[in-house]
């Protein structure tokens, strides 16, 4: 036990290190723990759980910044280092490294401490203790931060820091407190403290602040707190000058007129036309529904595919009205306790009702308001469903009175994902498609774009690109353009010396988008809506392929027509060709040609292989076939390549199990090529070598209108197709390609390629070095070629056209 002597030794001045909690001790009282060294504490006549004050070593007049903490020893820290907490740390204002001073405080102290420091004497105990939330650090997770006040969370964390309250024991009225709570690590600082058990904050706060004004000079108060006081979070911490750094739930968009809001939208003005009637008189002018006892619609929907500018064009609309606007993103909303999602909703839409008149646009609605018969939802996502229908219903019921003029915006790309009971009138009164962009809305879009980039890209250039853009959505227009970009850079950046940052205005080649960036860059997007059916082939050319004149015009006439001459067909009061089948023996260039075709046309292409859409799962396969015909619609026009058809359409007539087994699959095909629902900017291309085992329904004209024969080439065409497949050779500069050809009489290109690649290996079996390819050697080659196509093969493919009905070109 210490002995009380009138001269007291006094502690040396130390280096203060603010430390992890770790250093000074688990648990929550560790927070008071003042941690010196065993030796310091022995010199000093101190004891193990003495009460100090700490504060900077400078200030020898006042001391108005310390902390009151108590002793611990420990052998495991440096002599002239002293540790504390980080609540301590902050309320004495301390830097790392600092010197400190440390004084006795206590009842049991020898000695007096300097004038301005509180004593034991002074304790008061604390009834109410008034908290302020100061900032927010060591972010590990969404904020979770209380919403105004209410719900279990507050209680919690008020809980949690009457816990710290009384394990630091000494609270002073400059107290900064720091807890770990959800992830995060909080600060609050003591807004006032009063002996009172009273709940009601706002006249203790007054209160205080009148006393502190009055006061010159007072001895600082030390308080304790208890488990009967009571703790409160004041809720207005963006008056405090440390701000929080969170996001808000609830987005505000400012005010803009209308024509700057509608400049950044591009293609969609018919639509922005119909929603501008929808929206602003039930916003501006209410009354006139009353007047005809009418309510006033509530609610649109905006629907389409991803990247067609939903949401862009939601938030155009609504900053461009005198309207207040708040955006809230429907996953922002959801929370894992129980309740809160339906009361932030309920919270939103009173805000609205607040700030009237207002527009609420709910983005993304489909994952707030799920359907609820069906899917992983449970009964969350059942009561947040419910909450909303019962919010707009009251808006609608309300509407009398004009006083809540609230319109909702709602945007999704899956408008079957959400609950039913939303898309009916007085809730989503109107739903709009924002759909995949035609040339002419592709144009405007581009033009948007571009108006801020420099380019010398004339009018005539713009639309030619936008026509070829074929189901390029404003998102990938809007990637085409940053594409266009990046090559315009690298290309001026080669041509500028590397020195310094050089201004692109100073320079002699002006850095601007030319017309060959935009065509470059867009092969190098592909449309979002064929993204996941597309696959990377290289370009094929109809001048790439012999023999086939006939049949490349038909192509012509089915595929590039339509789109080259449209007057054409609207003129003459006819619909172009809706499919083709192309049939023959293997190897005679059907698949080439489909891909010449798309390649030649320039519009989106889907290649699909007959056997890959069978799926051992019922009903997959239909599933699979729907898919492929909705991505090729949303991103007309296209061309639907269906190789080898005959996996898919084997006729229904037969007797084996592979008929029946397949016949789902037949029956979708048959729906959506010719169904109730109209296949509109669709081709579809087929291929078979079997066309005998194919359903009659699918051949018929409306579905596969031309039935093409594409057989082995004559004379003429197998000397094409070798001047063609020489022409990248090295063969011998007067070769004979008449004989050659006269030589593969019945061969297929296949073959015939297949007879200049043997050429060439023959070659260099003899000489490995040698120059070129020579005659003797194709020669050669065409005596060994083997014949898969025979006269049986070819009279086969007759009788069935002659039995079919169907003629040759």
């Amino acid at each position: 036990m210490r002995q009380n002597t009138s001269a007291s030794m006094s502690m040396p001045k130390l280096t203060v290190r603010c430390s992890a909690p770790a250093a000074i001790g688990t648990g929550v009282r560790a927070i008071r723990r003042v941690v010196v060294h065993a030796s310091i504490l022995k010199a000093s006549q101190l004891c193990s759980g003495d009460v100090v004050a700490l504060s900077g070593a400078d200030d020898k007049v006042t001391k108005k910044d310390f902390a009151i903490g108590t002793l611990w020893p420990s052998l495991d820290i440096p002599q002239d280092v002293i540790l504390i907490s980080s609540s301590l740390f902050l309320t004495a204002r301390l830097k790392e490294g600092a010197t400190v001073q440390v004084f006795d405080v206590s009842d049991q102290g020898a000695g007096r401490p300097p004038s301005g420091l509180p004593t034991m004497r002074d304790v008061q105990e604390a009834g109410t203790i008034c908290l302020r939330e100061i900032s927010i650090r060591t972010r590990t997770m969404q904020n979770l931060a209380d919403s105004q006040g209410k719900g279990k969370r507050r209680d919690w964390l008020t809980l949690l820091l009457r816990e710290y309250l009384i394990s630091l024991k000494y609270i002073l009225s400059t107290q900064i407190i720091e807890v770990p709570y959800q992830g995060e690590i909080r600060t609050f600082s003591i807004d006032s403290v009063s002996a009172h058990h009273s709940a009601s904050v706002g006249s203790v706060n007054t209160i205080t602040r009148d006393l502190n004004s009055f006061a010159i000079q007072v001895k600082p108060s030390l308080w304790t707190a208890g488990w009967d006081t009571i703790v409160s979070v004041l809720e207005d911490v963006a008056d405090h000058d440390v701000s929080l750094t969170q996001k808000s739930d609830i987005e505000t968009l400012p005010h803009t007129s209308i024509s700057d809001a509608y400049t950044a939208v591009g293609g969609l003005d018919k639509t922005i036309t119909q929603i501008r009637d929808l929206l602003e008189i039930p916003l501006t002018r209410p009354e006139l529904f009353g007047y005809f006892g009418l309510k006033p619609p509530r609610g649109i929907l905006l629907h389409g595919p991803p990247g067609t500018g939903k949401t862009h064009l939601a938030r155009a609309i609504a900053s461009s009205t005198n309207s207040s606007v708040l955006v809230i993103n429907g996953p922002e909303l959801s929370s894992a306790y129980h309740g809160e999602t339906e009361s932030k909703l309920r919270d939103v839409f009173k805000e609205a009702r607040a700030k009237s008149p207002c527009i609420v646009i709910l983005d993304e609605v489909d994952a707030l308001v799920p359907r609820r018969e069906e899917g992983a939802g449970g009964e969350v996502e059942k009561r947040v469903v419910a909450t909303l229908l019962t919010i707009l219903d009251g808006i609608d019921n309300a509407s009398t009175t004009f006083d809540d003029r609230v319109v909702v915006i709602g945007t999704t790309n899956r408008p079957n994902a959400i609950d039913p009971a939303l898309r009916r009138p007085g809730r989503f009164d109107r739903e709009f498609e924002i759909g995949i962009p035609d040339a002419d809305a592709r144009y405007s879009i581009l033009n948007v774009l571009l108006s801020k980039t420099p380019h010398c890209i004339t009018d005539a250039e713009l639309r030619s690109i936008a026509r070829r853009a074929h189901g390029y959505v404003g998102a990938d227009l809007s990637a085409v353009v940053r594409e266009a970009g990046t090559l315009a850079i690298k290309r001026w950046m080669t041509h500028t010396p590397p020195v310094s940052n050089a201004d692109p205005a100073a320079t002699t080649l002006t850095l601007k988008l030319t017309p060959s960036d935009l065509s470059e860059s867009l092969p190098t997007v592909r449309p979002s809506a064929m993204r996941s059916l597309f696959i990377e082939t290289p370009p094929i050319r109809f001048k790439d392929i012999g023999g086939q004149a006939d049949i490349i015009q038909k192509l012509r006439e089915a595929v590039e027509w339509p789109l080259l001459h449209p007057e054409a067909f609207h003129r003459l009061g006819v619909r172009p060709p809706k499919g083709l089948l192309l049939y023959g023996p293997p190897g005679c260039s059907k698949t080439i040609l489909a891909r010449a075709c798309a390649t030649e046309s320039g519009v989106n292409f889907v290649a699909v292989k007959g056997p890959e859409l069978l799926n051992k799962y019922v009903g997959e396969s239909e599933k699979a076939v729907r898919d492929i015909f909705s991505k090729a619609r949303a991103a007309s026009p296209s061309i639907i390549f269906f190789d080898e058809i005959d996996a898919l359409g084997t006729s229904r007539s037969s007797d084996s199990d592979t008929g029946s087994a397949h016949e789902g699959v037949l029956t979708s095909l048959l729906n959506e090529m010719d169904g109730v629902q109209e296949l509109v900017g669709v081709t579809i291309i087929a291929a078979t070598n079997r066309p005998d085992v194919i359903d009659s329904a699918l051949m018929r004209p409306g579905r596969l209108d031309r039935i093409l024969y594409v057989g082995p080439p004559d004379h003429a065409g197998r000397e094409e197709i070798l001047k063609i497949r020489t022409r990248t050779m090295s063969v011998e500069s007067d070769l004979d390609l008449h004989a050659i050809a006269a030589m593969t009489d019945g061969c297929s290109g296949a073959e015939i390629s297949s007879l200049c690649q043997e050429a060439a290996l023959l070659t260099m079996q003899k000489d490995i070095n040698a120059p070129f390819i020579p005659q003797s050697a194709f020669i050669a080659a065409a005596g060994a070629i083997q014949r898969q196509i025979t006269p049986d093969v070819i009279k086969k493919y007759q009788q069935w056209r002659n039995q079919t009905g169907s003629r040759s070109v």
